[in-house]
Formats: structure tokens, C-alpha cells, sequence
């Protein structure tokens, strides 16, 4: 067994029996969102095993998890709900309505606010996750996927009207601070752990696009596999990842030079990338699974069917007894 072996164990021993009990506290759940299933799979990290699936509104589409690992929110683009789930029962507990068609979802570093990409709308809402409520909109055109500053002061919105945008926005206002237009639409984004870079990917480019956030001016691009989607920061900041969809990899890259440096065989039309220490959960939409790949080996080490095009997915940021 690999990395996400159970973090602990706790051994007690009681008089009324000659054999010691032994409980064990859990390991980090990944949740996955299944597009063609209309459900969010719970995946065991331990046992690497499907352990239930959470029915939830069409087209699961956005997934975050909030920081103390507690609470799950899932957007789904088929309806106009985002649905809360308590990860300690797996239960669906609030469902809230945001507007028709909402896609990608990004939580601040604090878990208090989440953004929701309101194609359908033309908004960004921001939603309070102490109340579950609105607190503020924000005009964008067809947003798709948001990226929020380390420090939860800004976020960065993908817009498809047009030929596409990057709106910066205020996180305590949401009021529009700048745009920088593109040629073609983006798809996904991230943000570096110090807050300095943004990755994002492109339609019909075949590289990872690479801003210095700080005079929001493009610092060069990388050369990547067919039809890049979900780029990511790995370790320290200093290695960048992406999924290329066309040939099914996993590639790897230097931030500073933006030259490849891996590329590693994954399954069919992978979509969304979850980091857990040196390892990387990659969901595969055209082959209904997920592949676990060991960074550090440069290898997958394991392949799990887990539904019907798993496209989003996140991890518990920490253990829950």
C-alpha cells in the first residue's frame, strides 16, 4: 500500500477482554463528481474502493471541500442548485439556489466563501458558508472556472463570452478590479501556493498559459499535450501539472522555464487533477475511472472504475476521527 495508508492508529485495552480493541481514525476521503450518473462518488482513500454514491441534482459539475474537510459543495449544471453534503454522514444537508446552469465552483483558503461560475446567469455569485446564503453577484459573461489568491483576496474568473477573459475580481465586494482579454476561451485555472503565478489552459491551445498576477502580464506559455484542460501546482510551487486530453496524459512541467519535464500515460479524456502529498488523483470522463499516479515514481500505480464521467474531483484536506 501506497501513500494513503490510514494516518493513525489507537490501540485500547480493556479488563472485560483478553482481546484489545483497535480503532483507527479515518483516512481522507476523495469525492468525485460522475457527469452521466447525476451523483457525486465517495472514494475511500484507504481501501482505494468506491464506499458510496450521493445522488445529487443533473450534471454534477463544480466541487469544493472546505478546509477542516467537513462540508462538500457541488454544483450541477443540468439544474440551478448548489448541494451542500456533511462529509461525516455523506449526506446531502442544504441545497442552494443559484441560477440556471452553474458550473465551476473555488473556495477561499479560510473555507468561508464559495464562488460560483454562473454560465447561465452571466454572474459570479459569492456564497457565505456560515449561512449558506448569497452574499454578493457580479456581472461576468458565461464565467466557466474560478481561481482565488492564497491570501482569499482576489479571484480570478473565466469568461467564455466571446473570445474570452480573465475577470479580477474583489473577493469582499466581488466588484470587477480588471480584464484581461484572451483570443480563445479558458477552461481551467490555478493559482500558485505563494499567489504569484496563474496557470490556466485555453481552447484549441496546446499549452498551459503562465501569469505573473502581480502586473497581471503573460509570462510565456507551456508546451503541452492535445487539448490541456486542469492545470495544478505541485510540492513547493515549482512544478506545474496538466491534463491533456487528446493523448490521455498527465504532464509535467517547470514553472520557471516552462519546459516539459514528464508526460504520463493516463486513461481516456482525463478531466481534473487532486493532489494528496506526492500523489496525484487524476479522473479519467471517457473511461469512468481514476488513476492514481505516484509522482515521485512517475507512474500509475493504480487504476479504480468509479462511474460514469468522473470529472471534478477533491480531497479531504484532513483526516476525520
Amino acid at each position: 500500500m501506497h501513500r494513503f495508508l490510514v494516518l493513525g492508529v489507537a490501540t485500547t485495552l480493556t479488563l472485560l477482554s483478553a482481546t484489545p480493541a483497535v480503532a483507527q481514525s479515518a483516512a481522507p476521503k476523495a469525492y468525485i463528481g460522475l457527469f452521466k450518473d447525476d451523483a457525486v462518488a465517495v472514494f475511500d482513500t484507504a481501501s482505494e474502493q468506491v464506499a458510496k454514491t450521493i445522488q445529487v441534482p443533473s450534471g454534477p459539475h463544480g466541487i469544493v471541500v472546505t478546509p477542516d474537510g467537513g462540508r462538500v459543495y457541488v454544483s450541477s449544471d443540468g439544474a440551478s442548485t448548489v448541494s451542500v453534503i456533511d462529509t461525516s454522514t455523506d449526506e446531502i444537508v442544504d441545497s442552494i439556489e443559484v441560477g440556471k446552469t452553474p458550473h465551476g465552483l473555488a473556495i477561499t483558503p479560510d473555507g468561508s466563501r464559495v464562488l460560483v461560475a454562473g454560465f447561465g446567469t452571466d454572474r459570479v455569485l459569492s456564497i457565505d458558508t456560515s449561512t449558506d446564503r448569497i452574499t454578493w453577484q457580479a456581472a461576468v459573461g458565461r464565467p466557466h472556472n474560478m481561481a482565488i489568491t492564497p491570501d482569499g483576496s482576489r479571484a480570478y474568473a473565466g469568461s467564455q463570452a466571446g473570445s474570452g477573459a480573465l475577470v479580477v475580481l474583489d473577493m469582499a465586494s466581488g466588484k470587477e478590479l480588471s480584464r484581461i482579454p484572451l483570443e480563445h476561451a479558458p477552461r481551467a485555472l490555478a493559482t500558485s501556493p505563494d499567489g504569484g503565478t496563474l496557470l490556466y489552459t485555453l481552447s484549441n491551445v496546446d499549452a498551459v498559459q503562465v501569469l505573473d498576477t502581480a502586473s497581471n502580464q503573460l509570462l510565456g506559455e507551456a508546451p503541452v499535450g492535445g487539448s490541456p484542460h486542469h492545470p495544478q501546482f505541485a510540492g513547493d510551487g515549482s512544478l506545474g501539472l496538466v491534463v491533456s486530453q487528446d493523448p490521455g496524459t498527465l504532464d509535467e512541467f517547470d514553472i520557471a522555464s516552462r519546459a516539459p519535464v514528464d508526460s504520463i500515460k493516463v486513461g481516456t479524456m482525463p478531466h481534473w487533477i487532486a493532489l494528496q502529498g506526492d500523489t496525484a488523483l487524476v479522473t479519467n470522463e471517457g473511461s469512468g475511472d481514476l488513476s492514481i499516479v505516484d509522482l515521485a515514481q512517475g507512474k500509475v500505480v493504480s487504476t479504480v472504475p468509479v462511474g460514469n464521467a468522473p470529472r471534478k474531483i477533491v480531497v479531504q484536506p484532513n483526516a476525520t476521527p
